[in-house]
């Protein structure tokens, strides 16, 4: 039995659409919900008994307490682990997607126990093709393991493993299995994503000088919208339009973004000329 884990964000519009193909490979799934307000909770109960929806967490974080990104993850990997010794832990904006059966990647957890399996992660722009420039030509990122016992993470504030790190760790082959990432699919929302980090880290430096990433750093990743796209043989499983479910200035992340701005008096950080002085511009996109 393999359990996915995932944590999540008012991200009803992802889950709903991508719970049919998770169950490729994973037999059931618990879920850790960070201060939903978009009805994932309600979904994804109704739809318990369908997708062996095993666990509900439930988080409501308070923006005058510093949260340490582990605290949550080891929460949710114990809760996977009293199902299933073998664990998948994906984003509510990825899935797995390859030539292996999940026969073969059962078999293949069954003989690598304490082990975590690092996988392609792949960047979708549209149905056939995907982002390779800069860091997304070749990026790997752990999200299958198993745990002969419970493993702990090294403490991590923010941007941490998805899954505690043993000391034996493998790689996967693209072709048999890779990590789909859907998060440059819509230039709007990676617009809001990126900057919304910008300005959490902005936060946590203000009131608990604590340096996480450079704004740099995510204008690096976003390179100007200036990306460098080749078409890829695994075509998208989704609507490629997924993201425009969700109206952009609706979202928790722009609403963080416009509420700590004035409450902190923060500057521009860099916004690509869309955020503050043409969201039609960015709603348009």
């Amino acid at each position: 039995m393999i359990i996915q884990i995932t944590m999540a964000r008012d991200e009803k519009h992802l889950i709903q659409d991508l719970l049919p193909i998770w169950k490729k490979y994973a037999d059931g799934f618990v879920f850790l919900l960070d201060t939903t307000t978009d009805g994932t909770k309600e979904f994804l109960e109704s739809v318990k008994n369908e997708y062996n929806i095993l666990e509900i967490l439930e988080e409501n974080k308070s923006e005058d307490v510093l949260h340490i990104e582990t605290d949550s993850r080891q929460k949710l990997f114990d809760a996977g682990f009293k199902y299933s010794s073998k664990i998948i832990c994906l984003d509510a904006d990825e899935y797995l997607d390859g030539q292996l059966t999940k026969e073969q990647l059962e078999s293949a957890l069954d003989n690598n126990k304490d082990s975590v399996f690092h996988l392609r992660w792949i960047q979708y722009t549209s149905k056939n093709s995907v982002r390779i420039d800069g860091p997304w030509n070749v990026n790997f990122k752990d999200r299958v393991g198993s745990y002969s016992r419970r493993h702990e993470f090294q403490p991590c504030q923010m941007h941490s493993t998805h899954l505690p790190i043993p000391q034996k760790q493998h790689y996967i082959e693209l072709e048999n299995l890779f990590v789909a990432h859907l998060q440059w699919l819509s230039q709007k929302h990676v617009a809001i994503k990126q900057y919304y980090w910008k300005t959490f880290d902005y936060v946590n430096k203000k009131k608990y000088n604590i340096d996480n990433t450079s704004p740099s750093a995510y204008d690096a990743s976003v390179n100007d919208f200036k990306w460098k796209e080749q078409e890829f043989p695994y075509e998208l499983k989704i609507d490629q339009n997924i993201f425009d479910k969700i109206e952009a200035d609706k979202s928790y992340k722009y609403k963080y973004i416009i509420d700590q701005t004035n409450l902190h008096n923060i500057p521009n950080l860099g916004d690509w000329g869309l955020i503050f002085k043409d969201l039609k511009k960015l709603t348009d996109l």
